[in-house]
């Protein structure tokens, strides 16, 4: 390319800048600036006579008034360069290098909406420039226009074929506008270009777990543990999308293989586990669990954390309680001075609902373990499921010398001690206490246990306005608690205010719960109270078909049948809630 004499001498007169550090932004700055120079000065070569002035030519000025706004958009001085392009765009209003100056100085200013503007000017009139489409995509990107940056990048692929750059970009515009399908469909496009990219590949199986294509991440996982590093954990993963879908065979040899070459892997013993369990193969669980327990490579104190994680598991899916226990009891018979194991295999009948094995186990923890409140909190919860008033209160007395400064979770478990006694007065006041504490509120199910109680107190002792306010306190922290809008529309009921609120509960909880006979019953009261009395009648008639031993029920009836002039049916309703009562 011939250069310019003039521009050439400025190029030799240039400091060298090899170990200067340059901006991105500034390269593509001083590529717009050199174009522009260059085409300026291929467009006004006026031969000039020597020694003879000529006034300079309208490209001159423009090629000088460009160079001046590119300083300035250089040094920072942004609003000073977009009003000199802007006045070379009335000059040249379809110059692309322009726009595109203009856009980035806008972007320095940071308004966003301008630079997008110019940005697609500069597009519009050469098409062809992948600077001007790629800082276009990206602008789009920053505004969250993830498809107008998608169909910018898809055309830089074009402008570049075989560059899985533009490609990639792609892909993160489609995840970024949650469209995975379309994102993984590019990836296959740059993994054609590139089968060995391992981020690619690993990129491909995120979506593909997410889209649920197990089996086709079965395939892109395999391929990842031919050249990915990690591979205990990629083959880890393969296993565990062999669980997911089924094929547990192969799933189980995959955990093995890993076993066999490391013994103490612990996540692999925990999977292999779980497809024993998923597929119901009881034997293989003993196998593997005795031959869990007679590696030396795994702790005990591992060996219990794994137990514990059944144990969270079992909670919440039922085919694990019994292999949790199982697991537990057989920590026991290997170890059985551990006071904390004792607790967890309590923990685990409590979830088998079995309080009184339960209570078994945690006095036999508190003989190895006396200084451990969380237990004694254990053992006493254990004595209220099973009504055995006595012994929890038993436990209490000595829970309490040895932790004078109770814990919250004692002092609650002691008002629910008061409250299943009928000493509701003393159990409202120190409930009180607890769910006004600083702590409780930290701990959220602590203190809607507590609350609870003491809304049912409230309501035992009759005090309608302080119950209503705690209903309300808890549907603000659990708005979909069935139990405790149903009573806050039975107690607005009795009070005969607020009735169309009420109606709204009541409706609320009997579309969640339609066959419950109690939120019937609260729904009919509250059409009673509200004059509707055939509506009453429909729904207490289906309350006491559900539940006809139900004494309320039965007296709700009674009343509507009196209201509807039915004298001999309310007479024979009244008749049959008092004989219930006396029973």
């Amino acid at each position: 390319m011939n250069v310019p004499c003039s521009i050439r001498s400025q190029i030799a007169e240039l400091p060298a800048s090899r170990n200067r550090r340059v901006h991105f932004g500034s390269f593509l700055l001083v590529v717009a600036i050199s174009s522009l120079l260059f085409l300026f000065a291929c467009t006004s070569s006026v031969p000039v006579r020597s020694g003879i002035m000529v006034p300079d030519t309208l490209a001159e000025t423009s090629k000088r008034e460009f160079v001046a706004a590119s300083l300035q958009s250089t040094k920072g001085e942004y609003r000073g360069a977009v009003e000199r392009y802007q006045k070379l765009l009335t000059v040249q209003p379809d110059n692309a290098a322009i726009h595109y100056a203009l856009s980035k100085a806008w972007v320095g200013l940071g308004v966003l909406d301008s630079a997008r503007r110019y940005s697609e000017q500069s597009v519009l009139l050469n098409s062809s420039n992948k600077y001007y489409t790629g800082f276009l995509a990206a602008l789009a990107h920053q505004m969250q226009d993830y498809g107008r940056a998608a169909d910018l990048y898809r055309k830089l692929a074009v402008m570049e074929p075989g560059s899985a750059e533009p490609l990639t970009y792609l892909a993160l515009e489609y995840i970024s506008a949650d469209q995975p399908e379309k994102a993984l469909a590019v990836f296959q496009e740059i993994l054609a270009l590139d089968p060995t990219n391992e981020s690619i590949l690993a990129q491909m199986l995120i979506m593909e777990i997410k889209l649920t294509h197990y089996q086709d991440a079965i395939g892109t996982l395999t391929e990842l543990i031919k050249y990915g590093d990690g591979k205990d954990k990629l083959r880890l993963t393969l296993g565990e999308l062999y669980l997911q879908t089924r094929q547990y065979d192969l799933s189980s040899k995959t955990f093995r293989g890993l076993l066999k070459e490391n013994p103490g892997f612990v996540p692999a013993w925990l999977a292999l586990f779980e497809v024993s369990v998923q597929s119901g193969n009881h034997p293989d669980f003993l196998d593997d669990l005795n031959r869990f327990f007679d590696t030396d490579q795994v702790s005990l104190q591992q060996k219990i954390e794994l137990a514990k994680l059944f144990l969270v598991r079992s909670s919440r899916e039922s085919a694990f309680a019994d292999p949790a226990l199982v697991m537990i009891s057989e920590i026991i018979r290997r170890h059985p001075g551990i006071g904390p194991v004792y607790a967890l295999r309590g923990i685990a009948y409590m979830q088998k609902q079995d309080a009184a094995a339960a209570a078994i186990d945690f006095r036999k923890a508190l003989l190895l373990e006396p200084g451990a409140v969380e237990i004694w909190e254990e053992l006493i919860t254990a004595f209220l499921i099973q009504k055995e008033y006595t012994k929890a209160g038993e436990a209490l007395v000595k829970a309490k010398k040895r932790f004078p400064a109770m814990t919250l979770r004692l002092q609650l478990l002691e008002s629910e001690l008061f409250f299943k006694t009928g000493k509701i007065k003393k159990a409202a006041l120190q409930l009180e206490h607890v769910v006004q504490s600083k702590h409780a509120r930290k701990e959220i199910s602590l203190y809607l246990r507590a609350c609870t109680t003491l809304v049912f107190c409230y309501d035992v002792l009759g005090y309608r306005e302080k119950s209503i306010h705690l209903y309300r306190t808890i549907l603000k922290l659990e708005p979909d608690n069935a139990l405790m809008m149903n009573n806050l529309a039975y107690v607005l009921a009795l009070q005969g205010k607020e009735l169309q609120q009420a109606k709204e509960l009541a409706l609320k909880v009997v579309a969640m719960e339609p066959a419950n006979a109690g939120y019937l019953d609260t729904l009919g009261w509250v059409l009673f109270r509200m004059g509707e009395y055939e509506k009453a009648r429909d729904v207490l008639e289906k309350a006491r078909g559900l539940n006809p031993l139900e004494a309320e029920i039965a007296e709700h009836l009674g009343n509507v049948y009196e209201k509807l002039g039915y004298n001999e049916k309310a007479v024979e309703m009244k008749e049959m809630s008092r004989k219930l009562k006396v029973k």
